[in-house]
């Protein structure tokens, strides 16, 4: 099983304040993590990191078997794909969904160029595979949330992506949505095994029970690394949360009761 992402000993310094701060862990081939925080845990920065977008105060990063400085960041980037919704939906809002797919396809932020019919049929293969070919012509902006966040996770998975990040995918869907959303990762998933996943998030309710490897954040510091029934414990998400928490779990899934 081959390496996909390694952190080893990561820091990240701005302006004399330390963001992260000694964050280590790998991923491999075909495995998915959570990497859970509250807000101003260093999660953004960490995906920044992933991208080559910062460099580390200190430590390295690797993808694919690559040291980040030892190597060009475009071909490592190009096996990358994000679902970022804020930011996406502003640069890609006026597309139709078809079009939004082309442009995950192509490796693109808009169409700059007719598309090649190889490349229309790739994005309408993939939409037929979650059931929305019939809304190829709709502008993206006129669909419902969880269509949305479909159309964007197809975008991101694109062609000859072997590493998808969702950045808090799911924050402004209701239930019926999400769920939605979780089942059709999970079919992507069925369906290229060896595709490795990456979910950022603040709630365990919204981590889909696929996904077994888990990093806490706690303002920049790694405060557990592992499997979720290791990892969430009464004491280790009591301490993430400041707060007095009971954590139940079923069908590999987990629920917070706070107590006080």
């Amino acid at each position: 099983m081959s390496e996909v992402i390694r952190f080893d000993s990561v820091s990240f310094i701005r302006n004399e304040k330390i963001i992260l701060q000694d964050v280590s862990f790998a991923l491999n081939e075909g495995e998915s993590l959570v990497i859970i925080g509250r807000n101003g845990a260093g999660k953004t920065t960490l995906i920044n990191l992933l991208f080559g977008y910062l460099w580390p105060t200190s430590g390295t990063v690797s993808a694919f078997g690559e040291t980040y400085g030892d190597t060009p960041m475009a071909p490592l980037q190009n096996q990358m794909g994000i679902v970022q919704p804020g930011h996406q939906e502003t640069l890609l809002q006026r597309l139709t969904c078809l079009e939004m797919v082309i442009t995950g396809v192509i490796g693109t932020l808009g169409l700059y160029k007719e598309p090649t019919v190889e490349q229309t049929k790739i994005a309408k293969d993939l939409l037929q595979s979650i059931g929305l070919l019939d809304k190829s012509n709709q502008l993206y902006q006129t669909l419902s949330s969880g269509e949305k966040m479909k159309v964007l996770l197809l975008r991101a998975f694109g062609e000859g992506k072997n590493l998808l990040i969702l950045d808090e995918p799911t924050a402004a869907l209701d239930l019926t949505a999400r769920v939605g959303f979780d089942r059709t990762l999970s079919k992507l998933k069925e369906k290229n095994p060896k595709l490795s996943r990456i979910l950022i998030t603040h709630r365990i309710e919204e981590i889909p029970a696929d996904f077994h490897k888990v990093l806490l954040l706690k303002e920049g510091k790694q405060l557990a690394l592992g499997d979720k029934s290791s990892v969430f414990t009464n004491a280790n998400l009591s301490q993430l949360y400041d707060l007095e928490v009971s954590v139940s779990e079923k069908k590999g899934q987990y629920h917070i009761t706070v107590l006080s």
